[in-house]
């Protein structure tokens, strides 16, 4: 009985690994802003976890940030982003999909993530 508990608790940390934010965006990404202004709508993402916390480059246009700390609350990660305004970020995921959107003064804007395709060496 104490091993099929063991199992139990070790299969529900396994679980909740699973379903864990920070896994899942962990990489690179490719992001587009569709709504956003031209020069504004791709920019390359690279998600990683340094000291426990979640940093994110941004690089697209004139943007070029390193290591923005970004917080993880209610399976959600965000920061505000200063790209010319403050812009608060938001990165979710649902249904299986990684999905966010950018708050700024034009309003709310969905960002779409896509994992770059990969290059075959020759």
């Amino acid at each position: 009985m104490l091993a099929g508990l063991c199992l139990l608790c070790m299969s529900a940390v396994g679980a909740e690994a699973a379903n864990d934010i920070r896994s899942k965006v962990k990489g690179k990404w490719e992001i587009t802003i569709p709504d956003a202004p031209s020069g504004y709508q791709n920019y390359d993402l690279d998600v990683k976890e340094k000291d426990g916390t979640v940093v994110i480059d941004v690089k697209g246009g004139d943007i070029n940030i390193k290591e923005q700390k970004f917080t993880e609350k209610d399976g959600k990660l965000s920061a505000n982003l200063y790209v010319g305004e403050y812009v608060k970020v938001t990165i979710w995921e649902e249904k299986g999909v990684i999905k966010g959107a950018a708050d700024t003064s034009m309003g709310k804007l969905p960002c779409n993530f896509k994992k770059p395709a990969k290059h075959k060496e020759k």
